[in-house]
């Protein structure tokens, strides 16, 4: 056997070899964390059918209330929660203001045991102020008709920075905006019955919407707080809270790649890579995990060193 015969046998399959080398470098590569700042909040499953389907009935019931009278007394009820929105808009925090909510909730006592009712007004009124905020949106004038029926919700949209700076164009979608007014409407009637509650994934949009875009009370741009770790503990206290009830709501949510998130944010990077450890040791496989690798070490290579 010649020479070079010799040594192409024992070479035989290198090629393959050194692929597999390669490939498994890479994915060695590939899996390796790298420094990520947290920016893409996880959000919570929803079962976009199922909202469709809510939104829709919605949309039935406003017609209803269009095509065939509403009892007075609910009647009543929608007048009032217009006086009460005209006075929160105007922010008449003294006895006008006072006097309105008095008003709402002896118009909602007469007509609590009228679900079908309450459930149509709610209806078209929200029906009614998606149509006055689309307007605005076109406008940009607050209407009488938006004031009356959504408060100081346009003032909020800046308060709360949920329109891209200097525009109107809007932050939440239509889904968002829909359960934010339910979830005002109902707080302000006082509805706690099973037919005017928040179905679960209605609750999951509002909550995975608030934990991205938090309620900002006080506006820190008003208050000459502009640096963003400044802000961020702002809104920190809420954004945990809205993690918690995230958690309650859907188990599964990766609440504690969420509290790292925002602990990281805040500028505390101990606790940040602590809460990331606690995800990875619960879901060292799960669909976070590469993401919670990498907020990890960006924790860690924030964190300052131990004192020798």
């Amino acid at each position: 056997m010649s020479t070079a015969k010799g040594l192409r046998r024992h070479l035989e399959g290198w090629q393959a070899a050194l692929l597999a080398l390669l490939l498994g470098g890479a994915a060695i590569v590939l899996a390796a964390p790298r420094a990520a700042e947290p920016l893409d909040w996880p959000q919570p499953d929803v079962d976009g059918d199922t909202l469709t389907k809510v939104m829709s009935r919605d949309d039935d019931l406003a017609r209803e209330a269009t095509r065939q009278e509403l009892d007075v007394d609910v009647r009543a009820l929608g007048r009032e929660l217009r006086g009460y929105n005209d006075a929160a808009a105007l922010a008449e925090e003294g006895e006008p203001f006072a006097l309105a909510r008095q008003r709402v909730a002896e118009a909602a006592q007469k007509v609590a045991s009228d679900a079908d009712g309450l459930e149509r007004l709610r209806a078209y009124q929200l029906v009614r102020f998606l149509e006055e905020l689309r307007a605005w949106q076109k406008t940009g004038t607050f209407s009488d008709e938006l004031r009356a029926l959504s408060g100081d919700f346009v003032e909020a949209l800046s308060r709360n920075r949920w329109c891209w700076p200097g525009t109107r164009d809007l932050l939440l979608d239509e889904r968002a905006l829909r359960v934010l007014f339910k979830k005002r409407w109902n707080a302000i009637v006082g509805a706690n019955g099973e037919a005017l509650a928040l179905t679960a994934d209605e609750e999951r949009v509002r909550l995975g919407f608030l934990v991205v875009h938090p309620f900002i009370n006080n506006d820190p741009l008003g208050r000459g707080v502009t640096d963003p770790t400044a802000v961020e503990r702002l809104v920190a206290p809420q954004r945990m809270e809205t993690t918690e009830k995230l958690a309650e709501l859907d188990p599964s949510y990766p609440v504690e790649l969420a509290r790292g998130m925002t602990l990281y944010r805040t500028g505390q990077f101990q606790p940040a890579a602590d809460a990331f450890r606690r995800h990875l040791e619960q879901a060292p496989d799960g669909p976070h995990t590469l993401r919670a690798r990498n907020y990890l070490k960006a924790a860690l290579d924030q964190s300052p060193l131990p004192a020798p």
